[in-house]
């Protein structure tokens, strides 16, 4: 039997830590380790016809990422590379005092799972059984419930729509990785509801691509990876595609009002939620500004609201629509029992005041304009 370790986590990656893994393998313990070059924070184990992958966890579990979730991505890539028939990959935790316990962690482990990575030494974590994500929205509403926690967490956004699920995941450093790590475990999730699964590129502190291990490892589970990346706090992008592929606005949409929900009645179903505009793409498009001017207001956020498909056809035409205070307004024309009705399934009844400034309302000026309102 050989054990291998790479040189970069000589000192991390101890003797010791090797023979306990190998005693939960119910494997012979040795007496040295063989040094190899590469990436990878991992044990590996040769055995006859065998092969296993040990992914193993910082000493400190002082961060998610930094503790495993950035380590995975580059193992699970040369596992799956891996031409050996009989072969294996887990995790070891260094670390599994309460730090390691945290929402966040946890999530990890769970992606982990998902993605059939379990923990050698779980038990040590002495909890609950650390469950899979089986649905989409199981991850979703763990990921919102996170976020209570500590909002300014947001390696990635994720929405799903009728035929596909789309991340948009930022590329610098473990939250590159963090993002292809979640992209993976999305994309089993995909495969089991027979949708597609897409990967856009956000542009984070210079770095416009992931990287090809990355990559690669997003092809095996049949992601499909943006050309281009978003570029972040410039949305003047110089080119002519100015207002039809909208990667950015949703993109945009997420940062500014969160998870797709109806921003007047509160709906979820994310199958049923527009990224909708609220001075329209077809005014900016025949309007005399130049293309970069064109591309800034396709993809600014203050140009829109996520709506429900109800509303916002309601929107669009002028029955309902918001003033210059930023209070709901019901069309004149509408009948009483029309207006009752619209009250009914409005549970907003003005812009929030984090959301309202004179950008938005200059779009709400042109856009009561086109429908006559003259607010």
């Amino acid at each position: 039997m050989k054990v291998f370790v790479r040189k970069r986590y000589k000192e991390e990656l101890s003797l010791n830590v090797v023979n306990n893994i190998l005693t939960i393998l119910h494997m012979p313990l040795i007496e040295n380790i063989e040094y190899i070059n590469g990436n990878g924070r991992c044990v590996i184990i040769e055995n006859k016809n065998e092969k296993i992958y040990v992914i193993v966890s910082r000493e400190n579990a002082d961060a998610r990422n930094a503790f495993l979730a950035q380590y995975i991505p580059t193992v699970l890539s040369e596992f799956i590379e891996d031409s050996c028939i009989n072969k294996k990959i887990y995790i070891y935790l260094l670390d599994t005092s309460e730090k390691a316990k945290t929402n966040f962690i946890i999530d990890t482990y769970r992606v982990a799972k998902t993605l059939g990575i379990d923990i050698l030494n779980e038990k040590d974590l002495k909890m609950s059984p650390i469950m899979p994500y089986m649905t989409f929205k199981d991850w979703k509403y763990a990921k919102i419930d996170r976020q209570n926690y500590n909002p300014a967490n947001n390696s990635s956004y994720a929405m799903e729509e009728e035929t596909e699920y789309t991340i948009f995941g930022k590329l610098y450093g473990a939250n590159g990785k963090d993002s292809s790590f979640t992209a993976c475990q999305l994309a089993k999730i995909a495969e089991k509801e027979n949708k597609t699964i897409n990967f856009v590129q956000v542009k984070e502190h210079g770095t416009e691509s992931i990287s090809n291990t990355d990559r690669k490892l997003l092809e095996y589970y049949n992601v499909n990876v943006s050309d281009g990346a978003i570029i972040l706090k410039d949305k003047q992008i110089h080119d002519k595609s100015t207002c039809r592929k909208q990667d950015e606005f949703k993109y945009n949409l997420l940062e500014k009002y969160g998870i797709k929900k109806c921003y007047l009645c509160g709906c979820d179903i994310e199958q049923n939620i527009i990224a909708s505009h609220i001075h329209r793409i077809t005014d900016i498009n025949h309007s005399v500004l130049s293309d970069a001017e064109k591309r800034t207001q396709a993809v600014d956020a203050d140009n829109g609201f996520w709506l429900c498909a109800n509303h916002d056809k309601m929107f669009e035409n002028g029955i309902i629509t918001f003033d210059q205070s930023g209070n709901l307004v019901i069309n004149s024309l509408m009948k009483e029992n029309q207006k009752n009705f619209i009250n009914h399934i409005t549970d907003v009844m003005k812009i929030k005041d984090e959301h309202l400034n004179k950008n938005l309302l200059n779009y709400l000026m042109l856009h009561n304009k086109r429908v006559n309102l003259g607010l």
